[in-house]
């Protein structure tokens, strides 16, 4: 896709680090950016999660993280939705840096804007079909009537009708 520079990328991340210990610094520096990954667990008693991370993602496109087991995958998408906090950087969705937000509008961010699917995950053996398909819409607060009616469309979109209770 060619890049237009007028064009506000969805989400920017510019800095990004993560890093894990108990003494972590409060600004970024040459004691860690200088220093590999084992060192700055000898020599600092820090773990280096994410190391200076930076892409856009424009609307439409789009964009996956992909790497071998224990290369922060995980960490990266916890940070972008802020389960996890980063150490040091910027995250910018439509222009907002979400690392400003307070807590009622990372609420508010999280049940409009983001969504995480985990590698294992399970439906609610206590709800119906139909309830688990709108569990996401009954988070951000649609009135049943709606979500049901979405619920139903898409589980027969997906070969499901019948399948409801």
């Amino acid at each position: 896709m060619a890049s237009n520079a007028s064009v506000q990328p969805r989400l920017s991340v510019r800095g990004l680090w993560k890093l894990f210990g108990s003494n972590a610094p409060n600004e970024l520096s040459e004691r860690i950016t200088d220093k590999s990954k084992a060192e700055l667990r000898e020599q600092e008693g820090l773990v280096l999660a994410l190391r200076d991370v930076g892409f856009d993602v424009q609307a439409g496109e789009t964009f996956v993280v992909m790497g071998l087991s224990g290369s922060g995958k995980s960490t990266l998408v916890r940070t972008l939705i802020r389960l996890i906090e980063p150490t040091f950087g910027q995250i910018r969705v439509d222009g907002e840096d979400i690392l400003d937000y307070n807590e009622d509008q990372l609420i508010q961010f999280r049940r409009t804007k983001t969504a995480m699917v985990f590698q294992h995950f399970g439906l609610l053996p206590h709800r119906t079909v139909e309830d688990n398909a709108a569990w996401g819409l009954e988070v951000q607060g649609i009135p049943k009537q709606e979500r049901t009616e979405r619920a139903r469309e898409v589980l027969e979109l997906v070969g499901l009708k019948g399948w409801e209770s």
